[in-house]
């Protein structure tokens, strides 16, 4: 789809379900990523097969591609068209390819798709604090610190 120093960005398929699964179930991701426990095998695979052939209307969730493999996804969510406006994310799932600038990469694709195609005028990040990772990338892409959410 779109492809930039060999890192392409791509719908997701059926065949990426058990790899999506794999990384919402590893600990360490979910840590850093702040999720929950993860759902079953079956519900996920259900979640995400609806997502491909009913896709939202506020989401769009795009694979990560290096060399011919999925390593990880980007998403816009929460998208506003009305205040043109939508949250970022990014994981790189397959931990031997992190800080390799993939994930640098696939943030500036899914901007200019945000801003160019979309038509947004805002993409804004929520990052927890203990992640410098995370911090570190949104601020190499461009993203500003606003403010520290205290509370959910």
């Amino acid at each position: 789809m779109f492809t930039i120093n060999k890192v392409t960005l791509r719908f997701l398929e059926f065949d990426d379900i058990d790899t999506l699964y794999s990384w919402e179930s590893d600990i360490e991701l979910s840590i850093w990523s702040g999720w929950t426990s993860p759902s079953s095998r079956a519900a996920f695979r259900h979640k995400f097969e609806q997502r491909i052939t009913k896709p939202e209307k506020d989401l769009v969730m795009l694979g990560i591609e290096l060399e011919g493999r999925l390593v990880g996804y980007v998403q816009l969510a929460l998208i506003d068209h009305y205040e043109q406006r939508a949250a970022v994310g990014v994981l790189v799932g397959e931990k031997s390819m992190w800080g390799r600038g993939i994930a640098s990469t696939a943030l500036r694709i899914l901007l200019d798709y945000a801003f160019t195609v979309k038509g947004l005028a805002r993409v804004y990040a929520e990052v927890y604090s203990f992640n410098q990772r995370s911090l570190r990338l949104m601020e190499r892409v461009g993203f500003q610190k606003e403010g520290i959410l205290r509370q959910l």
